[in-house]
């Protein structure tokens, strides 16, 4: 069995967005409506055993404003990021426009996941697929933390491109 130990990743998007609750459904399989607010970056570690042994070092970055200086330093090294946007908020959405450029100029060669979180909101829902698909990035999966859906699709996309 061949062992890849550590392929960086990182989580990002807006405030609130649900980066933290996707990364918990993928690693515990649970899901909290309460809000916690994630100071700078949180690590996370999951294997995957398939054909061969991965880990993947999952870093989370905290989407609110105040730490957009320090993120920069997390995507050094990343071999894929997770641009995440709630697929209810047209600001979450334009948002990731922002996240998107930042992750593409620090790190040029890394691949790009857009993840469009909250799709279970139903009527809520504001983005469409068709918008998600205009900012460009081959890769695209809608998802729901609550109900589950979609999550280990993300993963294994991630896990299919390094």
């Amino acid at each position: 069995m061949v062992v890849e130990d550590g392929t960086k990743v990182v989580v990002v998007g807006a405030a609130g967005c649900g980066k933290t609750a996707l990364v918990t459904r993928l690693l515990a399989g649970t899901f909290s409506a309460e809000y916690m607010q994630t100071f700078g970056a949180e690590l996370f570690v999951k294997t995957f055993l398939e054909s061969k042994q991965r880990t993947l070092q999952i870093w989370c970055c905290a989407g609110h404003e105040r730490y957009r200086a320090l993120m920069e330093q997390f995507y050094k090294d990343a071999r894929a990021a997770l641009v995440c946007f709630d697929m209810c908020s047209a600001a979450s959405f334009n948002e990731a426009r922002f996240w998107l450029g930042e992750v593409k100029r620090a790190a040029p060669d890394v691949h790009v996941v857009l993840v469009g979180t909250k799709v279970d909101e139903g009527d809520q829902v504001v983005i469409k697929t068709c918008q998600a698909h205009e900012l460009g990035v081959a890769d695209f999966v809608s998802v729901s933390s609550k109900t589950g859906a979609g999550v280990a699709e993300v993963f294994d996309l991630v896990l299919r491109r390094l």
